[in-house]
């Protein structure tokens, strides 16, 4: 087959991601108007200034992520923290989320969130470099101990604007690169596959972070055209460019449905969240570049 590979254009993503959720409904179909939703919560001083919040993604299975999670520091060690987990398992469970999970750095709050009945459940060595990413996770459909700390936030908890999200993940972003300086900014890098007749027949998309950890984001062949080494060759252009762009580590999350392509590709497991979705695995994998 005539083919090349070009960078993605404009709508590609969008166009990869609704082929991927093709794919991932048929292999565990969702549920009757299940719909992606978040939580998003924050705490104010008294002068209204946001001091502290959170971000929850929630996937059409129902399973969560706490992706974001944030507390000025003079403001640490005072209960706002716990406060936050709390109210976001609260609301993640009124929404039908059944399971959360989250990453964090050896500089961030794996304690706390251990404090909270959560997990290890992947470890990632030297990500970033001389440091150690941790994966988790936490039942929210089983009863668990709750964790109540020593001092008590005295302010509520309260939903966030989307326009107020800037300044959690802001708050965030300047704490990480205040432990580990970052070299560069957040870059995109997205490869398509065409054919003689200029169709899209696969798409990979990628994303850099300021560390040179890359994730592998999307990554899609047209059903008629798998098996036949596409998808390798797509997955191995994209991967030269993170290389050469100064990406040192390869990162995806895989369901056991796609697992093996990129075990067959040298990416190795190094975590695994069970029951996500129900009945399946999720696989945290890793190639060094």
């Amino acid at each position: 087959m005539n083919y090349e590979i070009v960078p993605c254009a404009e709508g590609d993503p969008e166009f990869l991601e609704e082929k991927i959720e093709e794919i991932n409904s048929t292999a565990v179909p969702y549920g009757e108007d299940a719909e992606y939703d978040y939580v998003l919560l924050k705490s104010t001083d008294g002068e209204g200034s946001i001091i502290g919040g959170c971000l929850v993604l929630i996937d059409r299975w129902k399973s969560a992520e706490l992706d974001t999670l944030w507390v000025e520091e003079k403001y640490r060690r005072q209960g706002l923290g716990s406060a936050l987990i709390r109210e976001a398992e609260r609301a993640a469970r009124d929404k039908g989320v059944y399971l959360m999970t989250l990453g964090t750095f050896d500089f961030q709050a794996r304690p706390l969130y251990e404090k909270h009945g959560y997990i290890v459940c992947g470890l990632l060595p030297d990500c970033p470099k001389e440091h150690e990413h941790y994966d988790m996770m936490k039942r929210l459909d089983r009863p668990s101990a709750e964790y109540v700390p020593s001092k008590t936030w005295p302010n509520g908890i309260e939903p966030a604007a989307e326009d107020e999200w800037d300044i959690i993940e802001d708050g965030l972003s300047g704490y990480n690169d205040s432990q580990v300086p970052y070299e560069h900014e957040y870059e995109e890098v997205g490869n398509k596959m065409l054919d003689g007749d200029g169709v899209l027949i696969a798409g990979c998309t990628a994303g850099i972070l300021g560390w040179n950890n890359a994730f592998i984001t999307k990554i899609w062949v047209d059903g008629p055209l798998r098996g036949q080494g596409l998808g390798s060759r797509l997955l191995g252009e994209t991967e030269r460019e993170l290389k050469e762009k100064g990406a040192y580590i390869a990162l995806v999350s895989a369901y056991d449905w796609q697992a093996d392509f990129f075990r067959k590709n040298g990416y190795t497991v190094y975590g695994t969240i069970e029951d996500c979705p129900k009945g399946h695995c999720k696989y945290l994998l890793q190639k060094l570049l």
